[in-house]
């Protein structure tokens, strides 16, 4: 849809657009004639549509409607959506460039030629945007535009999702963005690019070190990272003391317990500011969480385990063991989708006991919940021992949810 609200009802007067692609040779001109003429043309006359005059009229609006979040390509099509002819294509690119109020721009399709080109350098003269999402470009589109971003200091936030078609020269071009330090983002989001594994890994190290304490937010999923990849993350890492979420859910860490090993140092030994680590569905066995448990068990706010089905009781250990520390830090803990026996309940059920932090606790639906289960009974006791008044007094009163894949009804009633 053409006019849909941006940011609800608190932002009415910003639009986002989306724009189409017909292909049309457009006449080539150069920025100087844009410039000359920007302040005495009039959009109805210069353009091929009156659609396309009113995205170009608001892109550098001083009143509202203004446009805030652009959008090039995409499925639907509209008779008032931007079309990509002629001369309009020239304009559009000189307004991304001038505009003050563009601030999110989403690249869906970016046309070859002369076209591609005016795109990309008016993004490369824009002063206004800190947000761009880039979503299954060619490899030429890709390495274009992240040679145009070398001059967006103001960008914050780069997300760059499912791009199978980009080769390793096109990831290069990322890491020699990063590594310039011209962008300080603050978020960064990679995800479901398989073709980075553990070479661009390798690369794209080197240009986290470039973006240093700005970032806040990493996200690495389902990116085929193994072991070496994860070290080489971990090596940046020390330089992103301002990290406080990292992703990296989707990899495979079944052979990374050095990896592992290696990010738990970082989080004792170094200065780094995470809180939120996420480690789903990467394979993870007893080993790799050995490895892992102390480092993370008293760095973060929140772990996340979701999915690592080789994690038996015995890895559940080293985890319990860490969360009873008195330096233990966390305070929600996900285990939905590790097959949990009576073996393993009973385990986290002492490391809970004397848990300090923990007050959430997710598990999987598989666990036995009745009232006769081992496991359960373990629970009933860590939560409130009523053996005695001061074993009572010495249960956990910290946790207040254990959550069943949000099925309550299934948590026995002394639970």
């Amino acid at each position: 849809k053409i006019a849909c609200l941006s940011l609800k009802s608190c932002l009415r007067s910003t639009i986002t657009w989306r724009l189409f692609y017909r292909p049309i040779n457009m006449e080539r001109r150069d920025y100087n004639y844009y410039e000359a003429n920007a302040a005495t043309i009039n959009m109805e006359k210069i353009t091929s549509c009156e659609g396309n005059a009113k995205i170009l009229h608001r892109l550098c609006a001083d009143d509202p409607p203004r446009i805030i979040h652009l959008i090039l390509g995409g499925e639907t099509f509209s008779s008032n959506s931007f079309i990509f002819e002629g001369d309009d294509l020239g304009w559009l690119s000189y307004f991304i460039g001038k505009s003050e109020c563009l601030l999110h721009l989403r690249i869906n399709y970016l046309p070859g030629g002369e076209e591609g080109h005016a795109i990309v350098e008016g993004i490369a003269r824009s002063k206004s945007i800190r947000y761009i999402k880039i979503n299954n470009l060619s490899n030429d589109a890709f390495a274009s535009i992240m040679r145009a971003l070398g001059s967006l200091s103001q960008l914050e936030k780069l997300d760059i999702d499912d791009n199978s078609s980009v080769a390793p020269d096109g990831w290069s071009e990322l890491g020699f963005l990063l590594e310039s330090g011209v962008c300080k983002l603050k978020e960064l989001f990679l995800c479901r690019n398989n073709y980075i594994g553990n070479e661009g890994m390798g690369v794209l190290s080197n240009g986290l070190i470039g973006i240093g304490s700005s970032l806040k937010y990493l996200e690495l999923i389902d990116n085929s990272i193994g072991n070496e990849g994860l070290s080489s993350l971990v090596d940046a890492l020390q330089t992103c003391t301002g990290l406080e979420t990292l992703h990296l859910s989707g990899n495979d860490f079944s052979s990374a317990a050095a990896g592992l090993g290696s990010l738990s140092t970082l989080l004792q030994r170094y200065e780094v500011n995470l809180k939120d680590l996420n480690l789903s569905s990467c394979r993870i066995n007893d080993e790799g969480l050995h490895a892992l448990a102390e480092g993370a068990a008293n760095h973060c706010e929140e772990l996340d385990l979701d999915g690592n089905e080789s994690i038996t009781s015995t890895g559940l250990s080293y985890l319990s063991n860490s969360i009873r520390s008195d330096s233990c830090r966390v305070e929600t803990l996900h285990l939905q989708g590790i097959p949990i026996g009576d073996d393993g309940l009973e385990v986290l059920a002492r490391g809970l006991a004397d848990s300090k932090s923990l007050w959430l606790l997710e598990l999987d639906n598989s666990v036995d919940v009745s009232e006769t289960s081992a496991g359960w009974l373990a629970f009933s006791r860590a939560l409130c021992d009523t053996s005695s008044v001061n074993s009572t007094y010495l249960s956990n009163h910290t946790i207040c949810d254990i959550c069943i894949e949000d099925d309550e009804e299934t948590i026995p009633r002394d639970i």
